[in-house]
């Protein structure tokens, strides 16, 4: 079973993320809401989610990545692989572009136009921005409840990041891992992808790094056909 970790900082990143940002998933697919304050909280909510469904592919979009990371490393019991995309969160730490690609927002925030606004910011094409990923946006705004970015949020991913790269470092992680990037992605360079790719590879033999053109922070949804093909590849042969 594959099992998809959606990413976004609930009162940080500008669209409200959630299952409903993967569109429409394979049939021996599940995609789960994340819960938590830290870190340390939504990997424990990821794990919950997963326990009793048998080894589970996990497929993580930006902090999701970094969640199903660390469900590896502290449940690899209950895992058969995991795909980061797009996963900046995992990504060593860069310069901050995130801050430019989504300076001066639209106000009010997490208004309807406001989250089309940093839909399109993140894309390198803007057609699978419809109706239905909208209104799914603006109904999850409604719902969520903003993190204590400085105080707890940013403190835990720190400390998560390098509990990661000591883990890639040291016994490595334990699960096949794969990296998937979009060409066109505003949020980070395919340099931040490569070296995750890189970290991951030291120790685990079984890593790949799959590019999908002409797509941005979003690949799963901007050229869907190709990530498909990408992901049940790697699925498959777990």
């Amino acid at each position: 079973m594959k099992v998809f970790v959606h990413g976004g900082v609930p009162g940080v990143t500008p669209y409200a993320s959630g299952p409903h940002i993967w569109g429409k998933l394979p049939a021996d697919s599940i995609a789960i809401t994340v819960a938590g304050q830290t870190v340390d909280a939504m990997t424990e909510s990821v794990r919950k989610a997963i326990e009793g469904k048998g080894k589970c592919h996990l497929v993580g979009h930006d902090l999701g990545g970094m969640l199903a990371f660390n469900v590896a490393i502290d449940a690899p019991q209950l895992v058969s692989g995991v795909t980061a995309v797009a996963s900046v969160a995992a990504a060593p730490t860069g310069d901050g572009v995130p801050d430019v690609t989504f300076a001066h927002p639209p106000k009010p925030l997490y208004s309807r136009e406001s989250q089309r606004w940093a839909l399109e910011r993140v894309s390198y094409s803007h057609h699978h921005i419809d109706d239905a990923l909208l209104d799914a946006c603006v109904a999850a705004a409604a719902k969520q409840r903003a993190v204590s970015h400085a105080e707890e949020f940013v403190p835990s991913l720190m400390k998560a990041k390098s509990r990661f790269y000591e883990v890639c470092r040291s016994e490595g992680i334990k699960v096949p891992c794969q990296v998937i990037w979009g060409s066109h992605d505003p949020l980070s360079t395919f340099d931040h992808g490569l070296w995750l790719f890189r970290g991951l590879a030291q120790k685990q033999r079984v890593t790949q790094f799959h590019v999908i053109n002409r797509a941005g922070a979003l690949p799963f949804r901007e050229e869907p056909a190709a990530f498909r093909q990408v992901l049940e590849a790697f699925s498959d042969a777990l």
